[in-house]
């Protein structure tokens, strides 16, 4: 299970390399920038929630959608919800943010909800569903 886009933090998530985002940097942030910040600072429930918030917004626009699953997006998403299952906020905004970028019926679109499904989206969302009825 390892993406060639330089997604190989295992377990080195204790890497001081940036401070956590403030919610108005987050507010400011491109979906490339998002994504980053999400696999940087997804295990901390005040950045994964308005990251996720920020994906949703942002790809609620056609031509985002691709660029946000090109810069790992949907695996960050994935990852935060599975580093928060009882922030029932994280679990929703995540829910958006993947639903946001898979939008579409286009070859792209479906391209998009195919490695949504590769990166386990289908089994964050149903444990989200479950711990959050």
């Amino acid at each position: 299970s390892s993406g060639g886009s330089g997604s190989g933090s295992g377990s080195a998530a204790h890497v001081p390399a940036a401070a956590p985002p403030s919610d108005a940097e987050v507010r400011a942030m491109g979906v490339a920038a998002a994504a980053a910040a999400l696999r940087a600072h997804g295990s901390v429930s005040r950045v994964a929630l308005p990251v996720c918030r920020r994906l949703a917004n942002l790809c609620r626009e056609a031509q985002n959608r691709q660029p946000a699953a090109d810069a790992g997006a949907l695996e960050a998403v994935v990852a935060a919800m599975q580093a928060h299952p009882q922030v029932a906020g994280v679990q929703q905004r995540g829910c958006l943010a993947m639903a946001s970028v898979c939008f579409g019926s286009d070859a792209a679109g479906i391209a998009r909800k195919q490695r949504a499904a590769g990166a386990s989206a289908i089994e964050a969302i149903v444990a989200a569903m479950q711990a959050h009825p």
